[in-house]
């Protein structure tokens, strides 16, 4: 079994403007900063056999300072990056229909299957252990709907900042059944 704990990143400055950052790196607030301390409270004393990162800014940073009590050291995954939204990419959430209608964003099916290839490296290359995968609130609700196998809609958002909890078994097989979803988490 492997114990995948899955964390949001920190508030940042973003967030509180209501802008879309999809892969754009992202600055976290004070408040941020605070939020990822609170988690490295609350979890410097759980044995964490490796800590993985989204690449983007705001995922490393936060990851940064949750590692500290687990000597400092985690790795970055391109797998875990927020979904790319395109033009949309910097608007503020107000300017956006509900549908990302970019050709050039990815699509939900595609952010799916990043989800489905690190969970699947994952229960291959794992077993026994705990993964800490700090990331984005879009993208960890793709994985926990593919984990889970059910609809998007279904998966609560997550808070910056929060923590779950997810055990996957070696070989455990996964699906995509996302649909197009809103853009008020990233």
């Amino acid at each position: 079994m492997i114990t995948l704990l899955i964390a949001r990143h920190g508030q940042t400055e973003e967030n509180v403007a209501r802008i879309l950052q999809g892969q754009i790196p992202g600055h976290l607030t004070e408040e941020g900063i605070s939020q990822a301390r609170q988690m490295r409270e609350q979890l410097k004393d759980t044995r964490i056999d490796l800590i993985v990162s989204s690449d983007l800014k705001r995922a490393t940073d936060t990851a940064a300072i949750i590692s500290e009590p687990h000597g400092g050291h985690f790795i970055t995954e391109p797998l875990l990056r927020e979904r790319d939204f395109g033009k949309y990419t910097g608007e503020p959430y107000i300017n956006i229909s509900r549908a990302i209608d970019d050709p050039n964003a990815e699509t939900m099916e595609q952010v799916s299957d990043r989800a489905i290839r690190f969970l699947t490296k994952l229960a291959r290359e794992h077993d026994g252990e705990t993964i800490l995968a700090v990331s984005h609130g879009l993208f960890l609700r793709v994985l926990q709907s593919v984990f889970h196998h059910a609809d998007i809609h279904d998966i609560p958002r997550m808070d910056n900042a929060e923590i779950r909890t997810l055990t996957l078994s070696p070989g455990q097989e996964f699906t995509v059944v996302t649909q197009e979803v809103g853009t008020t988490a990233n």
